[in-house]
């Protein structure tokens, strides 16, 4: 009698783990709200293409200035996105990372003036081989100064303002989140966004139609200034 308790005992107990285990497994696979997008990300800001529209104003010759190369130096300013658990969200940009794109922006602009003078040898019927010297040398022989120092002294202001790109890039407010949706608040406006998770990255992919019950704010739109990044989509993060 007590062996054929003890089994029932077992039965029973075994039928409660499977059913518990299997409930857990069907709620997190249907219910359980999918949270992957919290944490910190970082994403970069290309500023190469505003570096070199600022030298080729400064060289102030449209027609020499079509034929500048510029080298492949990258110049990018990080902004840190942080998502928390209690609905907010911050983002701002790194103010080390801009230090670090000044640099590069410097080495981007002194490839482009390299060029710029060769162009104009060549326009001029000659070129560094002619005459024996370098680009670097002849602009030290002339200036007395190289090419970086003279930009310096000289040259057009290559990056934004630090406090510019805050302006636009530093907002905080809080979210919603709901079927591949995020609507985050700030300065007043809200923006719907589509968004996905995989691995590492969080991309939004596009604006999305407001599906929230209730209404965070007014809503904004492309003409807005404000938050006017979260409209060059995709936009994509990764993990910081």
């Amino acid at each position: 009698m007590k062996t054929n308790r003890f089994l029932v005992f077992m039965v029973i107990f075994l039928l409660l783990v499977i059913l518990t285990g299997g409930g857990l497994l069907a709620y997190k696979h249907f219910f359980a709200q999918d949270k992957s997008y919290l944490g910190t990300w970082e994403r970069q800001i290309d500023l190469r293409g505003y570096v070199i529209e600022n030298m080729n104003e400064w060289f102030a010759d449209p027609t020499v200035s079509a034929h500048v190369e510029y080298d492949d130096t990258q110049v990018t300013v990080k902004t840190v996105l942080k998502l928390t658990e209690d609905g907010n969200y911050t983002e701002n940009i790194d103010a080390e990372s801009y230090e670090k794109a000044a640099e590069s922006a410097k080495l981007l602009a002194v490839s482009g003036l390299r060029s710029f003078l060769e162009v104009r040898l060549q326009n001029a019927g000659t070129n560094t081989t002619d005459i024996g010297k370098t680009v670097d040398e002849l602009i030290e022989e002339a200036l007395s100064m190289t090419a970086a120092e003279y930009l310096d002294e000289k040259g057009p202001s290559l990056l934004p303002p630090l406090d510019s790109l805050k302006s636009m890039y530093d907002i905080s407010g809080s979210y919603e989140v709901k079927d591949g949706i995020m609507k985050r608040f700030s300065r007043g406006k809200e923006v719907c966004e589509s968004y996905f998770t995989k691995d590492d990255y969080l991309m939004f992919t596009a604006p999305a139609e407001d599906i929230f019950e209730k209404s965070l704010g007014q809503s904004m739109d492309s003409s807005d200034t404000d938050l006017k990044m979260l409209y060059d989509y995709p936009v994509m993060y990764t993990k910081d």
